[in-house]
């Protein structure tokens, strides 16, 4: 799971002063998914631990994640360029 990086970084808004932070592989959406959510429960939330938590693809890890942001209502963008 660790060395599993996604294709597209994705940059997720969240509240605090920092604002935002930038997921770029399948450890980190699982950190954030485990420590920034709100409300661990939902069906979309579940799914996306247990694609990263298991030896799943980081693209369906990716998806998932992606899924559950839009569920609970999480802003994100994925426009961000690597240089």
């Amino acid at each position: 799971m660790a060395g599993k990086k996604f294709r597209v970084p994705v940059v997720v808004y969240i509240a605090g002063p920092i604002g935002f932070t930038l997921i770029e592989s399948v450890a980190q959406a699982s950190d954030f998914l485990f420590d920034h959510w709100p409300g661990n429960d939902s069906p979309a939330w579940t799914d996306a631990m247990k694609c990263c938590a298991e030896d799943s693809a980081a693209d369906d890890a990716s998806v998932a994640f992606l899924t559950a942001l839009k569920d609970a209502g999480i802003s994100y963008d994925r426009t961000v360029e690597n240089y």
